[in-house]
C-alpha cells in the first residue's frame, strides 16, 4: 500500500489527504502510515517534518534494536510486531514511529495487522490525540504477542509428548524441532525484551506530547503486558531446555537398553564359540569319530544358550 495520511477534522471525522499536505496540517491530529517505504517516501516526510538525519538513517537501514530517541522537536521509536505468517513460522516486523506535535508517522515493511485495527478505531473518532494513537498502536502490537507466545507453548507441549516416541526417526525429528524452537524463542525475546525500556520512558512521562492527564496509566498497562510476555518466553525457554535434557536422557536410556541386549547376545554366542573352537583343534586325543561326544557337545551348547537367555531375560537385559 502507498503512503496514507489520515487527518482528524475539527468535527471529529477523519479525512485522507495527500502526503504533501502534512506540514500544513500540524494543527490537527494526523497519522501518516508508510508501508514498504522507498527512499523518496522517507525523504519526503523528513522534509515535511524536519526530522533528524540519524532517525532517518535508522529508518532506512532496518534491523534496529527497540529504542526511543529524543530530538529537538520530535521523538523516534523502534518497536516490533509479531505475526504468524504460516504454522510455526513467526515473522517479526520492524516498525519505525515518529512522534511530533499532533503527528504520528509509522514506517514498516509489508502489511501490518495492528495498523488495520488501529485505523478502524482512529476513523471512528476514538483516538483524538497523538498520545491515544501511539498507545493504541503499541497496545495492539503487544496484544498480538500473546497469540504468538501461546503458539510456542503448544509447540513445547507437542514436542514434549514426542519424547516417548522410541523410533529413530521420531527422535531425530523431535530433537531438531526442539533446538529450532529454542532458537525462535531466543530471537523473539531479543525483539521484545528491549521494548520494556521504551515503555519505561513513556510511563515516566518524559515525552512532552504525552503528558496528558491519566496517560501514564495506559502505558503502564502496556508495560505490564510486555513484562508478562517476556516472563512467559523465559518460562518456555527453560521448559524447552528441560525437554531437551529429558530427550537426551531418554535417548541415553534407550542406548543402554540396546547395549544390554547386544552384550547378552554376545555372551551367549561366546559360550557356543568356545565349545566349537575347542572341537575344531587338530589334536589326536580328541575323539572326532565319537557320535556320543558330538551329541553331548550339541546338548551342552543348546542347554547353555537356553540357561543364559533365561538368566538375561530375568535380569531384564533381553
Amino acid at each position: 500500500m502507498p503512503a496514507r495520511l489520515l487527518v482528524r477534522q475539527p468535527d471529529g471525522s477523519v479525512e485522507e489527504r495527500p502526503v504533501e499536505d502534512l506540514s500544513e496540517l500540524r494543527d490537527r491530529c494526523a497519522w501518516l502510515d508508510i508501508s514498504d517505504p522507498k527512499e523518496r517516501d522517507v525523504q519526503l516526510i523528513a522534509e515535511e517534518l524536519q526530522l533528524h538525519p540519524l532517525a532517518i538513517e535508522d529508518t532506512v537501514h532496518r534491523h534496529q534494536r527497540p529504542k526511543i530517541d529524543e530530538y529537538e522537536d520530535h521523538y523516534f521509536i523502534v518497536a516490533y510486531a509479531l505475526e504468524e505468517s504460516e504454522p510455526d513460522v513467526v515473522r517479526d516486523i520492524e516498525i519505525s514511529i515518529f512522534l511530533a506535535r499532533n503527528v504520528v508517522v509509522t514506517v514498516h515493511e509489508g502489511e501490518l495487522r495492528a495498523r488495520a485495527a488501529v485505523e478502524k478505531r482512529f476513523r471512528e473518532g476514538k483516538l483524538a490525540t497523538p498520545g491515544l494513537l501511539l498507545h493504541a498502536l503499541l497496545d495492539t502490537i503487544v496484544d498480538g504477542y500473546f497469540e504468538v507466545v501461546d503458539g510456542f507453548g503448544e509447540r513445547v507441549e507437542l514436542l514434549e509428548s514426542l519424547i516417548l516416541d522410541e523410533t529413530p526417526r521420531g527422535y531425530r525429528t523431535s530433537l531438531s524441532e526442539l533446538f529450532e524452537l529454542k532458537r525462535d524463542l531466543l530471537r523473539i525475546r531479543q525483539r521484545i525484551a528491549p521494548e520494556r525500556e521504551v515503555l519505561n520512558v513513556l510511563v515516566r512521562g518524559d515525552i512532552r506530547e504525552l503528558r496528558e492527564a491519566g496517560r501514564r496509566a495506559y502505558f503502564q498497562d502496556v508495560y505490564d503486558h510486555i513484562v508478562r510476555v517476556t516472563d512467559e518466553i523465559d518460562t518456555f525457554r527453560e521448559l524447552t531446555s528441560n525437554v531437551i535434557d529429558a530427550h537426551l536422557a531418554a535417548a541415553s536410556n534407550r542406548l543402554n537398553e540396546i547395549l544390554k541386549a547386544l552384550t547378552s547376545v554376545a555372551t551367549i554366542l561366546l559360550v557356543v564359540t568356545l565349545v566349537t573352537s575347542f572341537f575344531g583343534m587338530n589334536f589326536e586325543a580328541i575323539p572326532f569319530a565319537s557320535p556320543e561326544l558330538f551329541w553331548a557337545a550339541i546338548a551342552f551348547m543348546l542347554g547353555s544358550t537356553g540357561l543364559l537367555a533365561l538368566y538375561f531375560r530375568r535380569r531384564g537385559w533381553l
